[in-house]
């Protein structure tokens, strides 16, 4: 959005459903977004262009975090996994299964190279 004249900048079309997660990285002009068809996709914000869709969820994506430091990009799904994704390779590095109901939120420390993550069951903290 152009804040100052309420007029859509951009649409970034791709997903086979709703969007309910997205975020951008803190040094790249790259968007993530994420979806009810269980996908992260990688879009570079000055070409409009994807760049990867993520494949891995197998419900949907509620939540996505980015970060400058590997992995780039951590996913929570409704599936009760988090995902560590290779930005490059467009890949899942590692699966996180020890949430027993749907991971809502993601949230990464400012400096300590940890991150947590809530659902409905309790909230992790991970190094």
């Amino acid at each position: 959005w152009d804040l100052e004249t309420n007029q859509v900048i951009r649409h970034y079309h791709g997903h086979l459903s709703g969007v309910y997660s997205c975020a951008l990285h803190p040094r790249l002009d790259i968007l993530f977004s994420g979806g009810r068809d269980g996908t992260v996709r990688v879009w570079d914000m000055r070409t409009k262009n994807q760049i990867h869709c993520m494949a891995g969820h197998n419900h949907t994506v509620h939540t996505i975090a980015a970060q400058a430091a590997e992995p780039q990009v951590i996913s929570g799904s409704q599936d009760c996994t988090i995902r560590l994704w290779d930005l490059r390779k467009g890949q899942s590095l590692k699966t996180l299964t020890n949430h027993k109901k749907g991971v809502r939120c993601i949230a990464l420390h400012p400096v300590e190279y940890t991150f947590a993550s809530c659902s409905a069951d309790n909230i992790k903290k991970w190094k």
